[in-house]
């Protein structure tokens, strides 16, 4: 979503030296380890086995309430670490899809405070890092390559719509239900944090796309931010080795990912992304049978995801902690975007 270049954030809980240890004992010793940077949301560290393997560990945020009895988490952030070790093993049989494998787990809480992920290393240089200097070819392929690893992840169905940690508690038997949850819980967090989304013409949006939500009938799973900060690419080739941070993978519609890609978008979809998503043998629009292009009812789906995901990166800079120079213009950028899809939806 946006890449920050900053210390420790109020959600990152790190493991210490000895926790490391502690955790990584079954799978070899430590040898070195350092935190890695551009992530707002989870702690994310790689270490160095004897070995000499590399591997990374990501822990959840810790859910100690403050004094005033809020968390730094939004509704939709519980449990998200446990989401995404499912995505990854339903992923695991994908061969288009190049995720970490899941090397070990600890929800035990006996070592840290927090849940525990440990996860095999992929190589390469995070897109949003290397594409200003790219060429564009590679840029382009890169590009290419996340449409067609979309249509992959797309081909894992479910039986109901949502997150899936903890069974679907986030989570609906149909895809309007989920999306009405999905807004109303965003509205809440908005009143909890005293943040001003315009709720009211959140709400009057959905209400407008809300009939064309039943096109929907397929839970579909979707990474939900496969933005190139999550993309690892070769530079030179534009050849992707991997995505990672499938924390907010849910199943749902396929067309929320044209959102996580590009979540500051209100035009068209990357043509690359969607030349290569349909390359890979995947449809829009495969709901209604009206070819791959985005029809009308697609657009205005479109529109309330693109509404639903700026509203919560409005929303997380306050509990984030987000500071610095940069903020002012993040904050400008999403309210000026949001302006723009209420105005594309009549609201």
């Amino acid at each position: 979503m946006v890449h920050v270049d900053a210390s420790l954030l109020p959600t990152q809980r790190p493991l210490s030296d000895s926790e490391l240890r502690a955790v990584l004992e079954p799978l070899g010793r430590v040898t070195s380890h350092r935190m890695l940077s551009g992530g707002t949301f989870c702690a994310v560290q790689e270490a160095t086995l004897n070995d000499d393997i590399q591997i990374v560990i990501k822990t959840s945020v810790p859910d100690q309430a403050r004094p005033d009895g809020r968390t730094p988490l939004l509704t939709y952030e519980r449990d998200l670490l446990r989401s995404e070790i499912a995505t990854l093993e339903a992923l695991a049989a994908v061969d288009t899809v190049p995720v970490p494998e899941v090397l070990l787990t600890d929800f035990s809480r006996r070592q840290a405070d927090v849940d525990i992920l440990v996860m095999s290393h992929i190589p390469g240089v995070a897109w949003d890092t290397a594409t200003q200097h790219m060429t564009p070819a590679a840029n382009k392929r890169a590009w290419q390559q996340v449409g067609g690893i979309l249509a992959g992840i797309h081909s894992v169905t479910a039986i109901r719509f949502g997150y899936p940690a903890a069974d679907f508690v986030l989570g609906a038997t149909s895809w309007p239900a989920f999306v009405d949850m999905l807004i109303h819980t965003a509205t809440d967090d908005a009143a909890t944090w005293g943040v001003d989304i315009e709720s009211e013409r959140l709400l009057a949006a959905l209400d407008a796309v809300r009939p064309t939500l039943v096109d929907v009938t397929q839970p579909r799973l979707i990474h939900n931010d496969l933005w190139p900060g999550n993309v690892l690419v070769d530079p030179h080739s534009g050849e992707v080795q991997g995505i990672v941070d499938l924390e907010r993978a849910l199943y749902g519609d396929p067309i929320q990912d044209l959102c996580g890609s590009e979540s500051m978008n209100t035009g068209e979809p990357n043509a690359a992304l969607v030349d290569g998503y349909l390359q890979a043998g995947g449809s829009f629009e495969a709901e209604t049978g009206t070819g791959p292009a985005l029809g009308a009812n697609a657009r205005a789906r479109l529109a309330l995801y693109r509404l639903w995901a700026m509203s919560v990166q409005f929303i997380e800079i306050v509990p984030r902690g987000f500071h610095g120079a940069w903020v002012a213009h993040h904050r400008a950028t999403i309210a000026a975007n949001r302006h723009e899809l209420f105005r594309q939806l009549g609201v």
